[in-house]
């Protein structure tokens, strides 16, 4: 059994490293990414006063043909039993001189839905509105304005292998 303890302490020693090296090691490249991220962000226009900026930075894909992104805008709300959709208007602008575009939405918080009887308390839950799906693009991030209180997720869509040819 001492012997067991033994190579366990050993073990978390060794782990107790390696975990250590790795955290200085990012703490060194940090600023650098950092800096890469500022500088591609530096075409774009600040937040307005009552917006947030929202940057989603994708890593590279060998075939970024296949993939797509989902942006999906929301808000955390205390609501009940049923389906709800935040209204709001999610629009793609140009970065004029650029050739770049920035998405904006913009929505005053109301929200569509069903209408089933509840006997559950309310929760707290993150509520969308429509998203937008956009290409896959690892060499520019894809930046969301959003008013404050708003919060911006998304996912990445897949195409499959397979090709399926159409029934005639």
């Amino acid at each position: 059994m001492k012997k067991t303890n033994q190579v366990n302490y050993i073990k978390m020693k060794k782990l107790m490293k390696v975990t250590t090296v790795l955290f200085l090691v990012s703490m060194l490249f940090a600023p650098f990414m950092n800096a890469q991220v500022k500088q591609n962000l530096e075409p774009f226009p600040a937040a307005s006063e009552g917006m947030i900026r929202h940057v989603i930075e994708l890593p590279k894909k060998s075939d970024e043909s296949k993939f797509k992104v989902e942006i999906i805008p929301g808000k955390m709300m205390l609501v009940d039993c049923n389906h709800h959709t935040l209204l709001g208007k999610l629009v793609e602008k140009d970065l004029q001189g650029w050739g770049y575009t920035y998405y904006e939405f913009t929505s005053d918080g109301k929200t569509i839905s069903t209408l089933m009887a509840c006997n559950v308390p309310d929760v707290n839950k993150f509520i969308s509105a429509e998203g937008l799906i956009v290409r896959y693009n690892s060499k520019l991030p894809i930046v969301i304005y959003a008013p404050v209180g708003y919060d911006i997720k998304y996912r990445i869509w897949k195409a499959d292998k397979e090709k399926v040819s159409v029934v005639k």
